[in-house]
């Protein structure tokens, strides 16, 4: 499916401190965003208006993920905090409201990444040295999580690192496990539980995007933009390094990548106030759009596709520093006018440096002749 030019749909304001996780519902019509504030909100695409505000009282919000009903008036929000908490709404969308279900204590420490498999209704989340994956199970209104797997068991010590991120992968038949510090790569099969590879990286790992379609993994590597991989089928299984995607890393903040719906265009944040999107096949930046100031963090983004061939990419300010905590929603639509949202150009390169430099240097320029005015000045005065 072919992405087009993205233009500004929204900007919109709620979070009172840093967003860590954006998601769009399956069909695209409603974004939640979850945040330092410890608030959820869940918006409308079409119109950017707040449908509801929830407070699931988790500590900062770390992770969401919309889980389908087989109804289509009804969808499922799950919300993971830094308390270690899993809490599970149901939400009717015609009218809107969010019905609380369920609240899994799933971990003593913060919850660090959910990964969810429609397919197969399995859940995959991973805290501080340890990995936890469950059958999510529903009857009638009422939705349980099954305990299946957990690495290392319940009972033995965590491992002496953290998964930062997970995937599932041969069509949920196994997952793929990355870790920040020791900078391993581990998958392991699911039925029955085995180790199936390790590789160790050059970086640390700051986030992970698979893509199933393509056997293609994208890593935020920390230190200078984004290594792309290719999963080999062959067993046993291989890790092959394909590609670098060149990014001034200024601050050592992880990033979120994702992949869009046929996985030749990947899509991050930044440091710089930017969000890119990148052909993978080239390595080139295809488009930048500017989410905010130069300085400020856009660590979140989302991605989602419609098979009207509209895209979507939400981002969210994560800067604590920021004067305005941000959430801005791109389309391939073009722009949407809004009455009090903000216009911004986007950005036509993947920098925006130059400009800023310029800047100073007149800035600077212009304080040296003030200068040297005053100085002259006061000795022909005193002369």
């Amino acid at each position: 499916m072919h992405m087009g030019e993205y233009g500004l749909w929204w900007s919109l304001e709620g979070h009172r401190g840093p967003i860590n996780c954006l998601t769009f519902m399956e069909d695209g019509t409603h974004i939640a965003s979850g945040g330092d504030d410890g608030h959820v909100i869940v918006w409308a695409a079409e119109d950017g208006s707040v449908r509801r505000r929830l407070k699931p009282k988790q500590g900062p919000v770390v992770a969401l993920r919309w889980l389908r009903d087989d109804s289509r008036d009804v969808c499922y929000l799950m919300s993971a905090g830094a308390n270690g908490t899993l809490v599970i709404w149901r939400f009717t969308i015609g009218s809107g409201t969010f019905e609380w279900l369920h609240m899994e204590t799933v971990f003593d420490t913060a919850i660090e990444f959910v990964e969810l498999d429609h397919t197969h209704n399995l859940l995959l989340l991973t805290t501080q040295g340890r990995i936890v994956l469950y059958q999510i199970q529903r009857k009638n209104a009422a939705v349980a999580l099954r305990l299946v797997q957990a690495h290392p068991p319940l009972s033995h010590p965590r491992l002496p690192a953290l998964p930062i991120s997970a995937h599932f992968v041969q069509q949920a038949h196994g997952v793929i496990v990355a870790f920040l510090d020791s900078r391993e790569l581990i998958a392991w099969n699911i039925m029955p539980w085995y180790q199936v590879f390790h590789h160790k990286l050059r970086t640390r790992i700051g986030s992970t995007a698979y893509h199933e379609g393509n056997k293609t993994l994208l890593v935020w590597n920390l230190v200078d933009g984004i290594d792309v991989y290719q999963l080999m089928d062959c067993s046993p299984y291989s890790l092959n390094y394909v590609r670098h995607l060149q990014i001034r890393v200024r601050q050592n903040r992880i990033c979120h990548v994702q992949f869009d719906s046929d996985g030749k265009k990947a899509i991050t944040g930044g440091d710089n106030g930017q969000v890119l999107i990148w052909d993978v096949s080239s390595g080139q930046v295809v488009q930048a759009l500017c989410h905010g100031e130069e300085l400020h963090a856009v660590q979140v983004v989302c991605y989602h596709s419609s098979q009207f061939s509209k895209h979507l990419i939400a981002s969210g300010s994560s800067d604590a520093a920021s004067k305005k905590v941000l959430l801005r929603v791109w389309s391939t639509e073009g722009k949407i006018p809004r009455a009090g949202s903000e216009s911004v150009p986007i950005e036509a390169t993947a920098s925006r440096s130059g400009p800023l430099h310029l800047r100073y240097l007149v800035d600077f320029f212009l304080m040296v002749v003030i200068s040297i005015l005053l100085v002259v000045g006061t000795r022909y005065y005193y002369t």
